[in-house]
């Protein structure tokens, strides 16, 4: 009996990361070599940054990668199923995150075999998706439907038809173009934003009269992030180790300001005026509690399609302006304030519960 591998491969929630065709392609040998069945889910197929290689580039002085000249083929990274020769994919897609969340109508493509047994367990345990929704959804992708709803569809007046004309597959693909562009440009213009912010200057203090004229100016990098290929997230790494209070020995709530401490305590600086902005942290997406322990408090979660076009550059400039706050804390006391009487939680249903209203 085969194995199952499930996995995202376009804009992977949390980090966005997009899959290669490389890796797709070894992953896959791997996959035929031990009969693994490659479950592809992908809500984010749609969501591709293409601009994301060239702003990134651009704004941090990087040499952009070549085109292959041809601008469609360059901006889409194809599925498991462009290198499946023995169907061994079952990729999953939805109308969740192009239409509406909502929705929850979505559909599989695989070997028909394996789609025979799904419809037979389909058939005595859910049934079908909502039968409206499909309705609905069948309307705006299809327009007219058979001879007889074509009929009835002459009948009615130019008014009644405009109504009901639905977007057909080319307004579908415009549909898709047009919602990708938008939040192409919430990622764009968060992305740089933050990377404007990523830095912190200190000016040393001259240490006599005769040295006025003079400063030594260092730098102190307090996060890091790839630009998001895909997908709606930007996996913002903290550099914590860089915090003057980074190990510091704290007081009887907080014995150690550790990477954890600190993490939260600038969650919870960034909810407070004048910020007022939502991340949500690494550790509720960390896959055991080892790799909690060791790095999923460096990590936030932001999202940027949660948020309208004309809030991103706020809200953006906001969180970027708490974490250079947060860096200039240079008493115990701020931090151990700013962290209350929180505890926090070991069981991952209790991390999960404190992310659910953080983000998207």
């Amino acid at each position: 009996m085969a194995n199952t591998w499930r996995g995202y491969s376009m804009g992977h929630n949390p980090t966005s990361g997009v899959l290669s065709v490389e890796r797709r392609k070894e992953l896959y040998a791997i996959a035929s070599k031990y009969d693994i069945i490659i479950v592809e889910d992908d809500p984010y197929w749609y969501l591709q940054y293409p601009s994301a290689v060239v702003a990134e580039a651009k704004s941090r002085g990087l040499e952009p990668a070549k085109s292959s000249g041809y601008p469609f083929l360059d901006s889409l990274t194809p599925s498991f199923l462009s290198v499946d020769t023995e169907g061994r994919v079952i990729r999953l897609d939805t109308f969740s995150k192009t239409i509406a969340p909502g929705c929850r109508l979505g559909w599989i493509t695989a070997q028909p075999a394996i789609i025979e047994r799904l419809l037979r367990i389909t058939e005595v345990t859910t049934q079908q998706p909502s039968g409206f929704v499909q309705s609905t959804v069948a309307e705006l992708i299809m327009g007219e439907q058979p001879a007889a709803a074509r009929s009835a569809f002459a009948a009615l007046t130019s008014r009644q038809k405009q109504t009901f004309e639905g977007w057909k597959m080319d307004g579908w693909v415009r549909w898709l173009e047009g919602l990708r562009g938008v939040y192409e440009r919430r990622m764009n213009r968060m992305c740089t934003i933050l990377d404007e912010g990523s830095i912190q200057l200190k000016q040393s203090t001259p240490r006599s009269a005769d040295d006025a004229d003079w400063g030594v100016v260092s730098k102190t990098k307090l996060y890091e992030f790839d630009w998001p290929r895909g997908g709606m997230f930007i996996w913002l790494k903290l550099r914590l180790e860089t915090h003057p209070l980074w190990q510091a020995t704290g007081g009887q709530k907080v014995p150690l300001l550790d990477g954890e401490s600190l993490s939260t305590a600038l969650m919870f600086l960034a909810t407070k005026k004048p910020y007022r902005v939502l991340v949500s942290p690494g550790l509720i997406f960390s896959a055991t509690p080892a790799i909690r322990a060791e790095r999923g408090w460096a990590y936030f979660r932001i999202c940027f399609a949660a948020e309208t076009e004309e809030n991103i550059d706020l809200c953006s400039q906001k969180l970027a302006d708490a974490i250079q706050k947060f860096w200039r804390i240079k008493k115990v006391e701020e931090v151990e304030d700013l962290l209350g009487d929180f505890v926090p939680p070991q069981d991952d249903e209790v991390f999960g519960n404190l992310g659910t209203f953080m983000g998207c």
